[in-house]
């Protein structure tokens, strides 16, 4: 009895070295993956840990994260880029500003509660310290980047409408409507017949001149009731969910009342999808306005091109400049086979 005792305290601890020395093995094939070099620039080193946080932070899926990496490394590098020729130029920022806007998003951010800070700096695996320096780089960052920012007031009026006429499609509008409406829902398991009736009779004296508007408050379980049935908004048809409404809303003309008609209601599922309730209602709709499709002017979109002409000189700017400054770094990039 003895002896298998003794052999089986021998298995037994054979086996939890053996599984001691698997963790450790698991464990130093992380701590090299984490600490494996993803880019270098000059003396600056980028691991491919910082670019796992930076991924993580924004909740990235595994196969997101092997699809954005190399995206995220140039990120990185564009970043040390414009630190490496921030320094050249013998620019710098006080550690009395970097405080300042540590303090500033410490208020903002986390309303001042420094152990809730230290606990969400913590599950990033960031020191305070990496922290002070992440807010440095990103003020080097955008600071060199807004040297080169180009301002709308620069874009030529011939370029505006030569981009106008290339890109009409992103001015086009669809046609939209804004409703009221008069709802007959169940109270007490009312069938669809009663609603029905109900619906056609409110219908009858519509049409015999009582206003929309007064009866969609008296009648009905609209959530709108108190605004006499107005939706309030302008809506394209890509914004009603609902098939039935979206088919009859967009048959009617300003100013037309829909005969009444049965809608399958919809409600949002527990995995945030939307779908049939199983429950009904009976509806009565109004135009109160319509705005066909087209293509908004130019006058009304110049300043909203102005600005889409500026970002793109803007980014071919900086791409120059970044492509020019790597010219004079020496850059290594090690991306994932």
């Amino acid at each position: 009895m003895g002896t298998n005792l003794n052999f089986y305290r021998g298995v037994l601890a054979a086996s939890c070295v053996s599984l001691l020395f698997n963790h450790c093995l698991q464990a130093e094939d992380n701590l090299v993956e984490i600490n494996r070099v993803a880019a270098k620039v000059n003396n600056e080193i980028v691991t491919w840990g910082e670019i796992d946080r930076a991924m993580t932070s924004l909740n990235f899926t595994s196969s997101e994260k092997k699809d954005r990496a190399s995206e995220f490394v140039d990120g990185k590098v564009d970043r040390l880029l414009s630190i490496y020729a921030f320094n050249a130029k013998g620019m710098a920022i006080p550690d009395s500003y970097i405080e300042q806007e540590y303090n500033k998003r410490l208020i903002r951010e986390f309303n001042g509660d420094r152990r809730l800070f230290r606990d969400v700096l913590r599950s990033k695996g960031m020191s305070q310290m990496e922290y002070r320096d992440s807010i440095r780089e990103e003020i080097i960052y955008q600071h060199m980047m807004a040297i080169r920012k180009r301002l709308k007031e620069d874009v030529s009026p011939d370029r505006v409408e030569d981009f106008y006429k290339k890109n009409e499609y992103r001015f086009r509008t669809d046609q939209k409507i804004r409703l009221k409406e008069i709802v007959f829902s169940p109270i007490a398991d009312e069938p669809l017949s009663v609603l029905m009736q109900q619906a056609r009779k409110v219908r009858g004296n519509i049409a015999a001149g009582d206003k929309f508007e007064d009866v969609a408050m008296k009648q009905g379980q609209s959530p709108y009731r108190e605004n006499g049935g107005d939706w309030g908004v302008m809506t394209s048809s890509r914004e009603i969910r609902s098939i039935e409404i979206r088919e009859q809303a967009f048959e009617l003309k300003e100013g037309d009342i829909s005969q009444p008609f049965k809608v399958e209601l919809l409600e949002r599922k527990q995995d945030g999808s939307v779908g049939k309730s199983g429950k009904i209602a009976v509806y009565i709709l109004k135009a109160e306005k319509v705005e066909n499709s087209g293509i908004r002017p130019l006058n009304e979109v110049r300043d909203e091109i102005e600005s889409l002409i500026a970002q793109e000189i803007e980014a071919d700017a900086q791409r120059k400049w970044l492509t020019n400054v790597k010219a004079d770094a020496y850059v290594r990039i090690n991306l994932p086979k």
